[in-house]
């Protein structure tokens, strides 16, 4: 499954706490569970690398105020 940046920051974190609570648990067969560590992986991912674009954005935003 390929995160897609169509899908929302918030969509995707609340995806990754579900997935996050399913696993707490425990009540999920071990295939399942594989596969949602698997999609929380690469949820978590998606969002770091969101928040490393967000970040950058902001910077970029705080360096133009302080040029002007």
């Amino acid at each position: 499954m390929q995160m897609s940046k169509e899908i929302k920051f918030e969509e995707q974190m609340k995806k990754l706490q579900e997935i996050v609570e399913k696993l707490e648990r425990n009540d999920v067969e071990l295939d399942e569970s594989i596969a949602l560590y698997e999609e929380g992986l690469k949820l978590s991912k998606s969002l770091k690398d969101q928040l490393s674009v967000f970040e950058s954005k902001i910077a970029a935003l705080n360096e133009g105020e302080k040029n002007e």
